[in-house]
């Protein structure tokens, strides 16, 4: 199976928000939306955030300042060379891996991941942004990336499956986010791998097909099955 790739994250684990099926989901969480998972370096607090803000994401980060000023000029640098796009995208998983073991290696929950969508259903996610009519300068990192169509790096990578995430304004919303898990079990039958994800792209296909009929009411976004990939 190839994947083109999504980019590459370093993501934070968290626990399991009391709304979600104990039954079903794990304890914790890691997942490509950032809606429910914390995605690094956080760029809008880089860029747009206030002295306090700054101060309290090095604190969340534990860095000291030192360490927090390299982290901004370095993700000026990467962003400067296209290697790092808005929001939160490393274009290679060499960087987010230099990245990571620079300055987040001492973050136990944090680890880095790549999503990939199946070849095959490539046109059918670059057909539906296009509907948006956006300039070249408007369009996130993820999409540039899909239009160059290269494959996502599974050299040394951890599949740990799939899931159902639709892409809105540079980043992706989850299944989990809509409860959808519930949903899942009842008209499917519904179970995740040990790693907490979809186990096979036949199930993560029929589960996205029923998250896009609009009478849902979840967000109005393409649900694709995207699979979700680690790097030690």
């Amino acid at each position: 199976m190839k994947y083109i790739s999504g980019g590459y994250y370093i993501v934070s684990s968290i626990k399991r928000p009391e709304y979600m099926d104990k039954d079903l989901i794990p304890d914790t969480i890691y997942s490509a939306s950032e809606c429910l998972c914390d995605f690094h370096p956080e760029i809008n607090i880089l860029w747009g955030g206030s002295k306090r803000s700054k101060k309290d994401y090095a604190q969340k980060l534990n860095i000291n300042e030192s360490t927090f000023n390299e982290v901004e000029k370095r993700v000026e640098e990467m962003f400067e060379a296209e290697k790092f796009t808005y929001p939160q995208v490393f274009t290679t998983v060499e960087l987010a891996k230099e990245f990571f073991c620079k300055f987040l290696k001492h973050l136990t929950n944090a680890k880095v991941i790549g999503i990939g969508l199946p070849k095959k259903l490539v046109n059918e996610f670059i057909e539906y942004e296009e509907t948006e009519k956006k300039t070249e300068k408007e369009k996130y990192g993820i999409e540039k990336l899909f239009l160059n169509k290269t494959q996502i790096d599974v050299k040394g990578a951890k599949m740990l499956g799939y899931e159902v995430i639709g892409f809105e304004y540079g980043t992706f919303h989850s299944y989990l986010c809509n409860g959808l898990e519930k949903d899942f079990k009842k008209h499917f039958g519904f179970t995740l791998n040990e790693n907490g994800f979809i186990p096979s792209l036949e199930e993560a296909i029929r589960f996205c097909d029923y998250s896009n009929d609009e009478e849902l009411g979840t967000e109005p976004v393409l649900w694709l099955p995207w699979a979700i990939f680690e790097y030690k």
